[in-house]
């Protein structure tokens, strides 16, 4: 029955994803425990409305149909999910609206668009629906003008602040695409991306981008683009599937806004919604290889494949954007087991069907299964390695590792175990006509009397079509993230990892979780990078049992990737990401002063501990979001002025009254 519960509750925030059912319980020393039942089951949100647009309340399940790559899966549960019948389980929606404003439309559309973008912040702004408004143009890219907030008058400032952008020569190289998923290999990059002059295609990067930034909060997301259109060209046919496999994955759909027929973006036709059926994918991507230059079959493909709807901009487009928002509130919810084979991180297309043909049904057409914390858990392969870990072998592949930490509440924090290596001792054996190689990974931080205080396990595979391929991951560095939920307190986290044959590596360091009660000063760990990239965090003013999986290190719309390598070469680029807790924020409202927060860093020599570089105090008050306690911060590393040797970062977080909050982090520089 408990079990039964808590998967109710997620099913409820997560839809399309594979699910283990979880129970979190305390052990004998107070430390979280996972327990994880064998089943996985698949959550497909689906939306089913008749001819006449409104949403279709009485089905049931033997009315729908899924496939999932081309096979019948047999339904195995469900429901109708509607905003407000279930008090013991409030949802929350989420709106991005995403405007183009150095499409065609020019300044007499965007003037249009946002004016009727306040109407309907005005007519479907509520207590559980969360709205976010970001711009992007040719020139600059994205930018956040609000983050998710239910603060209507908010939302509606950053609508009336956009405006368009001239298009200053030609456009500039493509945003950064989405970094890959936190533990697998960097492909590598496609040559069009790199010499294709097609303006589109940096705004498709941009949607891209956002989709990932949105990937990290629970449950249904809406993203509605405001565009002058998209010149369809064959060269963008890769690009629209990219952008589409996106927003799947990310579990949002994409509602597009653009030119009604004739191109017109002030058109005042009353085809407000183009209708579409539900595809499969193969279908989309031989629609993609047919399509000529109508901008309307290219939203029309983003939308349908996403399971959105496409807008021709109208005279009352506020009304009908309203049903983005009823859609959100409320949904067919439809469960089914997978093949028990599916491999971790894995996509596979859907395909949903209602047996009446008056309906038409909207779910989105694919879906990536997701990663387990403790995948080896009660497994030999975990034990063993566990065993390894403790052990006083060193293996024989060097692994360097870092271990960042953030609160999550007064009584936890989650880590992240960031580790690079390479994996040059890793064998491939052919299966099913791949290179296919995998290895295990198990980590443990042990408490002072030896008791494990928590655990994170991971079985990462990977297959290749030539034996090229393998040998230059073999040769390439291979970086891994997970994360895993800790007490504060003071352990040795080992984390060792086998690739099935002779290769074994194995890391340690310590790891220090101070406590925190919420209502004085706090700091997380600081975590090291090498690289920087402009980002959108629409995330940023969510509270933390909202989110879910790796959340992006982001302040300001600039993103860090966490790095295992302590190691920086002189004058080469490097940063630092940690987070501020300040609680009386979280009572300051927009347009009042909030409170003084001073940081200093200081570079120490670890050698002597003398001090290097000194940055003196300075306010983080540009990081601050009004109502928000938590203030990430990103800033360098001075490594122009640094020599070669070993230094120790010092980060303190300090208030006008109160003790001071002090972080380290050490780092070499040859």
């Amino acid at each position: 029955m408990k079990i039964t519960a808590v998967l109710g509750c997620v099913c409820l925030l997560i839809a399309a994803a594979t699910l283990p059912s979880i129970l979190r319980a305390q052990d004998a020393g107070g430390a979280p425990v996972v327990i994880r039942a064998e089943s996985r089951e698949v959550l497909v949100d689906a939306v089913v409305v008749g001819k006449d647009g409104k949403f279709a309340r009485d089905l049931a399940a033997k009315d729908f149909r899924i496939w999932e790559d081309n096979k019948e899966q047999k339904i195995s549960g469900f429901s109708l999910e509607s905003s407000g019948v279930s008090p013991e389980r409030p949802s929350k929606h989420y709106i991005a609206m995403l405007f183009d404003t150095s499409s065609s439309a020019g300044s007499s559309g965007l003037m249009s668009a946002r004016q009727e973008g306040v109407r309907f912040v005005d007519g479907f702004a509520s207590p559980d629906r969360y709205m976010a408004v970001v711009s992007f143009n040719i020139n600059g890219g994205l930018r956040v003008g609000q983050n998710f907030t239910v603060d209507k008058d908010l939302t509606k400032k950053a609508l009336n602040s956009l405006s368009a952008t001239q298009r200053n020569g030609p456009p500039q190289a493509d945003p950064a695409p989405p970094p890959p998923p936190r533990g697998r290999a960097t492909p590598p990059p496609t040559s069009t991306q790199a010499t294709d002059p097609y303006e589109f295609r940096n705004m498709l990067a941009a949607v891209r981008n956002l989709a990932a930034s949105l990937g990290s909060i629970r449950g249904r997301k809406a993203l509605v683009l405001f565009s002058g259109g998209i010149a369809m060209s064959s060269d963008l046919t890769a690009d629209l599937q990219m952008t589409i496999d996106a927003c799947n994955k990310a579990n949002v759909a994409l509602y597009t806004v653009g030119p009604g027929p004739g191109g017109n973006a002030n058109s005042t036709t009353d085809a407000s919604a183009v209708s579409s059926t539900q595809r499969g994918a193969s279908a989309r991507l031989s629609m993609l290889t047919d399509l000529g230059t109508n901008d309307q079959d290219a939203a029309r493909l983003l939308s349908e494949g996403t399971g959105g709807i496409s807008f021709t901009t109208t005279n009352d487009l506020a009304a009908s954007l309203g049903k983005v928002a009823q859609e959100q509130d409320q949904y067919y919810l439809l469960t089914y087991s997978p093949a028990a084979d599916s491999p971790e991180g894995s996509c596979h297309e859907l395909r949903v069907k209602v047996d009446r043909s008056d309906l038409e049904v909207r779910a989105r057409g694919s879906y990536c299964t997701s990663k387990q914390v403790d995948a080896l858990s009660g497994k030999p392969a975990g034990a063993e390695l566990e065993a390894r870990a403790a052990s006083g072998g060193p293996g024989n592949i060097v692994a360097k590792m870092q271990l960042p930490w953030f609160y999550e509440d007064p009584g936890a924090a989650k880590v992240d175990v960031v580790m690079d290596f390479v994996p040059s001792a890793m064998k491939f054996q052919k299966e099913k006509g791949k290179l296919h190689g995998e290895f295990d990974l198990a980590g443990v931080a042990m408490r002072a009397d030896g008791s494990a205080a928590a655990r994170v396990s991971d079985t990462v595979k990977v297959d290749y079509d030539t034996q090229a391929q393998a040998d230059a991951f073999l040769k390439a560095p291979y970086h891994y993230e997970n994360q895993f939920d800790i007490l504060p307190g003071q352990y040795i986290f080992r984390m060792a990892f086998s690739d099935g044959s002779a290769g074994f590596g194995k890391a340690e360091m310590p790891l220090k979780v101070d406590g925190w009660d919420k209502k004085s000063l706090g700091a997380s760990g600081i975590a090291l990078s090498h690289d920087e990239r402009p980002a959108a965090d629409l995330a940023a003013g969510l509270d933390a049992s909202l989110l879910e999986g790796m959340r992006p290190l982001v302040a300001k719309n600039t993103e860090v990737a966490p790095t295992g390598i302590n190691q920086f070469h002189a004058g080469a680029p490097g940063f630092f990401y940690f987070e501020a807790y300040e609680p009386l924020l979280a009572d300051v409202k927009p347009g009042t002063a909030p409170p003084l927060l001073g940081v200093r860093t200081r570079v120490l020599s670890r050698a002597s501990g003398t001090q290097v570089e000194d940055s003196g105090v300075k306010s983080v008050g540009s990081f601050m979001r009004a109502g928000n306690p938590v203030i990430p911060v990103v800033a360098p590393l001075p490594l122009t002025s640094l020599k070669a040797g070993a230094y120790r970062l010092e980060v303190t977080v300090m208030r006008q009254f109160g003790a001071p909050v002090v972080r380290t982090a050490d780092f070499d520089v040859n």
